[in-house]
């Protein structure tokens, strides 16, 4: 089984009997103060980042692992985006995604991130919200989302970085379980300045980076700690995925305690 089929897999447990739980999104959130439910702040996190990668009317968007297509939806609601093509891996997400959000400013396909099905050029933006984190690898990516992207197009991403490197055995066999649990390929894990280094090599100037961890971990943690919320995500996803998915979040965040996991916001711009 190819490592692309294995992260498919994982995420498609359940989506079957997800029916409108969080509103089908899949993202971590950015749980600011005044954010009170996991909706608002999935959506504060997609606001922020259309924010800084300059979405509007005019935008032609590419959204690669877009899940089960609700961040779409809101991308067109929110910034008037003309057109939105949406991808994933998973045909289940994007059966999902077709009943419903079907808009008809959104196309949405079955498609791999680090090889896009398009021409050239196609797009003035291109983002990925945190399945960047399992492409194999994320630099095969960034070349693909410039090749994507009009002269001066934007890319922006949220996702996951290492803020320190692994002391010690004990940290390194945690940090190894953490990513293979999690279907990360071991070359994604890189600190912030090997992040903005690997978009750079991949022809993007205007590098911006943020740190946003504290922002969104704990308030990701907190909610999906909620003992309703495990139960609901037991009778989606079956009693053994349902609580291996909370061991990994555990894992997760045991490893954002100890300064092993961070979170990011990243935009840039095509050279």
């Amino acid at each position: 089984m190819s490592h692309e089929d294995r992260v498919a897999r994982f995420y498609s447990h359940g989506v079957e009997r997800y029916g409108t739980f969080h509103d089908n999104y899949l993202n971590f959130g950015l749980w600011d103060p005044g954010v009170a439910d996991f909706r608002g702040a999935a959506e504060a996190l997609l606001r922020e980042l259309g924010r800084r990668v300059g979405l509007d009317g005019s935008s032609v968007l590419l959204d690669v692992a877009c899940g089960m297509g609700t961040q779409d939806r809101f991308f067109v609601e929110e910034f008037g985006c003309e057109r939105v093509c949406a991808i994933d891996l998973s045909p289940a997400h994007i059966a999902v995604a077709q009943a419903r959000h079907a808009l008809p400013q959104i196309q949405f396909g079955v498609g791999n991130a680090c090889r896009l099905p398009f021409p050239d050029q196609a797009f003035s933006h291109v983002v990925a919200v945190e399945g960047i984190v399992h492409f194999d690898t994320r630099e095969a990516f960034f070349a693909e989302a410039r090749r994507m992207l009009r002269a001066r197009g934007r890319l922006g991403v949220t996702d996951f970085f290492l803020p320190r490197p692994a002391r010690g055995p004990l940290e390194r066999a945690l940090l190894r379980a953490c990513r293979r649990a999690w279907h990360i390929p071991e070359a994604n894990v890189c600190g912030i300045e090997q992040y903005a280094r690997a978009l750079e090599r991949s022809g993007f100037k205007d590098v911006a980076i943020q740190a946003v961890s504290e922002r969104v971990i704990p308030g990701y943690y907190a909610e999906q700690s909620r003992p309703e919320i495990r139960r609901e995500l037991r009778r989606i996803r079956g009693p053994v995925i349902g609580r291996a998915s909370t061991a990994i979040d555990r894992l997760m965040f045991a490893l954002y305690q100890r300064g092993l996991v961070g979170y990011l916001i990243a935009s840039a711009v095509k050279a």
